[in-house]
């Protein structure tokens, strides 16, 4: 699966992705012929190599022989519906100026459909949101990724008004992404448009995604000065398909004045919380006490929820954090037929698309065991077995499409 990576260190905006885009090898031609779709007329791609401190990058401006606005959001939408894009880009730019919109309405307290889309509404604009949605398209990335963002500070004007850094629309199209304000950067880093197309196009990821790197690509932004290059890094790869990476919170604390009969609730307690996982260890503390290490790990979304748990169903007055890049392998939960007539989920995890491992779901064998009157170990055993025998190929491989058909 071809991806592509936006390494954001010194923030985004349209024009620095196309830059991007062309710096690592989409050709200008293909894309200008696929803007005239738009049936807006033909549009210039000016293109220029610059140099942002050392780092040599693609720098793009916008023309057309007419000058062209569009206000509003029903007005983009119109140009969006009579051209001849395809179905999947059409909805694509559609969501993006919806999210425009939505912040620019949410920003100034009006109605959605009459909000004026100001600098937002320019064709330099509109060509950096579709054009961005074609290169995509052109050179066949299924995927787009970006890293944290790092947000500037400072006053931006939009004509005759002045705005505070980072441009509140910016800031509406940024909720839910972790970002990092610098007080020491005295420009925009993020523009509304480019909070736009990160906003709908592409997942955040804290940790470089595992790929094998095909080429790479840096889009010029217009500012020249400070300790940072102004520019956006583009990495388009292979991904490794079957692994993915998150990170999570690591919860430990030592407890020595609590009785055991506590720790079932506590445990239930955390797994409602959303805890990915609980244990315990038994370790000696100071002066030789015996006592018992709590391990918990957690999502950063259920953070708050599980501390809370911990802090109300035990005696520990503090919890030692820490977040922990993981590694994990695709897993499917696929229905299998067993040899007992009772339908068992087996989970199976993949690397590159080849099943590596696979494990029936404990409470569907538990139940046949009772229903059969058999040991768990026996019936865990048999439906493993049967589930290798099912699925196991000629080169003692698991082939994910034969087990998807086989299992739905």
């Amino acid at each position: 699966m071809k991806i592509a990576y936006f390494d954001c260190f010194s923030g985004i905006s349209g024009d620095m992705i196309l830059g991007a885009f062309i710096d690592y090898g989409l050709s200008v031609s293909d894309l200008q012929k696929e803007l005239l779709r738009l049936k807006i007329g033909k549009i210039q791609i000016k293109v220029k190599k610059v140099k942002r401190h050392h780092l040599s990058a693609t720098k793009v401006e916008i023309a057309a022989k007419k000058e062209m606005r569009f206000s509003n959001l029903s007005g983009l939408n119109a140009v969006i519906e009579k051209s001849s894009l395809d179905k999947e880009s059409k909805l694509s730019a559609k969501k993006i100026f919806l999210a425009l919109a939505k912040a620019e309405a949410k920003v100034h307290k009006e109605h959605i459909n009459h909000v004026h889309f100001h600098q937002l509404g320019e064709l330099d604009t509109v060509i950096d949101i579709v054009g961005t949605i074609l290169a995509k398209k052109i050179l066949g990335i299924e995927k787009m990724y970006s890293s944290y963002l790092t947000l500037g500070s400072g006053v931006v004007n939009f004509g005759k008004d002045s705005f505070p850094l980072p441009a509140p629309a910016t800031m509406e199209l940024l909720k839910q992404r972790v970002v990092n304000f610098n007080p020491g950067i005295r420009y925009e880093t993020i523009t509304p448009t480019g909070a736009s197309i990160l906003s709908e196009l592409t997942e955040p990821i804290s940790e470089f995604m595992p790929m094998r790197i095909i080429g790479i690509g840096y889009g010029a932004g217009s500012y020249n000065e400070g300790l940072v290059p102004n520019a956006l890094r583009l990495v388009v790869g292979d991904a490794i398909t079957g692994v993915s990476n998150d990170t999570i919170i690591v919860l430990e604390t030592n407890i020595d004045d609590m009785i055991a009969v506590q720790f079932e609730m506590l445990f239930e307690r955390l797994f409602n919380a959303g805890a990915l996982d609980v244990y315990t260890s038994a370790v000696l503390m100071k002066k030789q006490r015996p006592a018992t290490l709590l391990h918990v790990q957690a999502q950063e979304k259920d953070l708050e929820a599980v501390l809370k748990v911990i802090f109300s169903e035990t005696t520990t007055l503090g919890v030692r954090l820490q977040k922990v890049f993981r590694r994990k392998l695709e897993r499917k939960l696929l229905n299998l037929k067993s040899d007992y007539g009772i339908i068992v989920k087996v989970k199976i995890a993949f690397l590159d698309k080849i099943a590596v491992n696979v494990a029936p779901e404990y409470e569907d064998c538990k139940k046949i065991a009772k229903i059969k009157n058999l040991s768990f170990k026996s019936v865990y055993e048999s439906i493993k077995a049967q589930a290798l025998r099912k699925f196991i190929a000629a080169d003692n491989k698991y082939d994910l499409a034969s087990l998807i058909a086989d299992c739905s």
